[in-house]
């Protein structure tokens, strides 16, 4: 595990020490753990993603007038979308560089990478905590995507905890987390139809950046992420039970989902550039 991380202002020195089912969050002497740092970092995702869609009935408006003739449960919807891509964006972003630009996992050395972590991957992992908190809320309350996106943030944040908690994994998680890559497409999709803009090209555009980035974020990562797996099997045993059940189970489950949606994408890009389209465009 990483070392301690030291706030540079005391804050945390009249809290004293922090200890949570046998974990320690805040040390005595006022330093936050790496855990400690994920819990804060929950805690300020939870609050941010909460008040980016509540304040999104206020600034919407300003710029969509047609916001107020949508139905509560779509302006909901709509209220959600804006927390998305700031998700998306500081995930890819994170995930891109702790996979692809730096070797804390893969860089040969003595301890497992399944059990290797950094301040940075603790933290990253504390946002997605929070904010998939914020997501599973809000699909119970509006039962937005149904019992298949239920499924997906479940299995998200129980993958996510599991990293967290027994400090193990952070490379599967990060890379299982890259897929929303395709978030801030779909968001952009039901913006612009809400707003009435499906004969626009802009529709047309996006719709076939959602085809081409679901195609390689949430299929083409799948196969190599597997291989992986399965070249460092025999550190699988190193994990506690859950995330093991996790690791062999969710990403199956969510590469199932993934192709299921596929298929809806797909038919919808048969629908869009179809002859129906061509023929009104002529």
């Amino acid at each position: 595990m990483a070392h301690p991380i030291y706030l540079p202002d005391g804050a945390l020195e009249r809290l004293g020490e922090l200890i949570v089912m046998e974990r320690t969050l805040v040390t005595s002497d006022g330093k936050l753990t790496p855990l400690g740092v994920c819990a804060y970092w929950a805690l300020a995702s939870t609050l941010v993603f909460t008040l980016v869609y509540k304040l999104s009935r206020y600034y919407t408006p300003l710029y969509f007038k047609g916001y107020k003739q949508l139905t509560n449960h779509e302006q909901r919807d709509w209220d959600t979308r804006l927390g998305n891509i700031i998700y998306s964006a500081y995930i890819v972003y994170w995930a891109a560089r702790t996979l692809a630009l730096e070797d804390t996992f893969w860089a040969p050395g003595p301890q497992p990478m399944v059990r290797r972590t950094t301040p940075d991957t603790f933290a990253v992992l504390g946002v997605s905590t929070g904010f998939f908190v914020h997501e599973l809320f809000i699909t119970i309350k509006y039962w937005m995507g149904g019992s298949a996106m239920l499924l997906h943030h479940v299995g998200s944040l129980a993958s996510v905890l599991s990293a967290i908690w027994w400090a193990e994994a952070h490379w599967m998680t990060m890379w299982m987390l890259s897929t929303e890559f395709t978030t801030p497409f779909i968001a952009f999709r039901y913006m612009l139809e809400k707003a009435g803009f499906k004969s626009h090209p802009l529709y047309l555009i996006n719709g076939i950046a959602i085809l081409a980035s679901w195609t390689v974020a949430r299929l083409a990562t799948f196969p190599p992420f597997f291989w992986m797996v399965w070249q460092h099997r025999q550190e699988i045993p190193l994990m506690q039970p859950l995330t093991q059940t996790l690791l062999l189970v969710f990403p199956a489950v969510l590469a199932l989902l993934n192709v299921f949606w596929y298929t809806k994408i797909l038919r919808g890009a048969i629908k869009l550039l179809g002859p129906k389209r061509k023929a009104k465009a002529e």
